[in-house]
């Protein structure tokens, strides 16, 4: 199965406010102004591929097209297709949460303005449920109708993701050798992935993976000059994440008010249950909130197999009327 047969969403390109001469790239399903817009905001690996896997019945955003919406995705500076200049230029870790709520914001105002609504829907996975919680209780408070934070993080001691981004000499300090981006193979992808299933589980497909792991490194022009081959991802991320799994939130959850959804899968060590509920307990302002925990699902559970599960629960929550 060749992905491209499978790529079948709309390309937008809008100017940055935050940096110039940097064009953001979002990608859509659906023409239709009269259906009410959610934004996918990916997390710290992979741009919105992961939300628009092309691949059959493996797109979010396809599902989200049919139950009733126009879906967006959003690649963040540096991500996917919002290829940056500026990155290129630097040695520091690039795209920290403070510039993607930027990202974000210029996204939703593109959106509002193209579907003449005041607010719409957001969707923030993995350090995208940092950036949007961040957004939802700062500049973006007024703009959101609803917001489903999915494998979201907080602020918990993580001992794994410690050991990764510590310096080796300085454990308690993090690595100051990062730099501003890193290098995603197919096997570091692989590798991760694994380490998260249970020996024997079939929860992922391999045609899913390809064509998820595929696009992504064609939205790299960079990608083939490394071999193996090697997409980017900015380092900014890494130092939002060393800050959250050491206790120390990025954001204020009792600033939110809009109502919320928590979705993670149940083997994700990542997003951990004791995290998540310390979030959910801190949502304290939101109009409505709600916690859905989905098994036989690690970290990467909407591009497995369970993903029905998690598109049903995000489309249900955000057709719901009342809230």
């Amino acid at each position: 199965m060749n992905w491209r047969e499978y790529d079948r969403s709309m390309s937008h390109f809008i100017e940055s406010t935050g940096e110039a001469g940097l064009r953001l790239h979002i990608r859509s399903r659906s023409d239709d102004l009269a259906l009410p817009p959610v934004l996918f905001v990916h997390g710290a690996t992979y741009a919105s591929r992961l939300f628009d896997i092309p691949s059959p019945g493996a797109s979010w955003l396809e599902a989200a097209r049919a139950a009733g919406f126009a879906a967006y995705a959003v690649d963040i500076r540096g991500y996917g297709l919002s290829h940056s200049v500026a990155m290129e230029n630097t040695d520091a870790p690039y795209a920290r949460a403070t510039d993607a709520i930027r990202d974000i914001d210029d996204a939703v105002n593109w959106i509002r303005k193209r579907h003449g609504t005041s607010r719409i829907s957001v969707i923030g996975g993995s350090w995208g449920s940092i950036t949007t919680g961040l957004y939802a209780s700062t500049i973006g408070a007024k703009k959101l109708r609803k917001l489903i934070l999915y494998a979201p993080i907080y602020a918990e001691p993580n001992k794994g993701w410690h050991g990764l981004l510590c310096n080796p000499e300085v454990p308690a300090e993090v690595n100051p050798d990062l730099g501003a981006s890193r290098l995603i193979t197919e096997s570091d992808t692989r590798a991760r992935w694994d380490s998260e299933i249970p020996t024997g589980a079939d929860w992922r497909n391999e045609a899913v993976f390809q064509a998820l792991v595929q696009s992504s490194m064609a939205d790299d022009p960079q990608a083939i000059r490394h071999d193996p081959p090697a997409f980017r991802a900015p380092n900014g991320t890494l130092l939002d994440l060393w800050s959250a799994f050491n206790g120390k939130p990025l954001y204020d959850p009792a600033a939110i008010a809009c109502p919320v959804m928590l979705i993670r899968g149940t083997a994700d060590p990542t997003s951990t249950r004791s995290d998540a509920m310390t979030l959910f307990d801190a949502l304290e302002t939101a109009v409505d909130r709600r916690y859905v925990e989905i098994a036989n699902g690690a970290h990467f559970i909407s591009a497995e197999c369970r993903a029905p599960s998690v598109f049903s629960a995000a489309n249900g929550f955000l057709a719901e009327a009342g809230i």
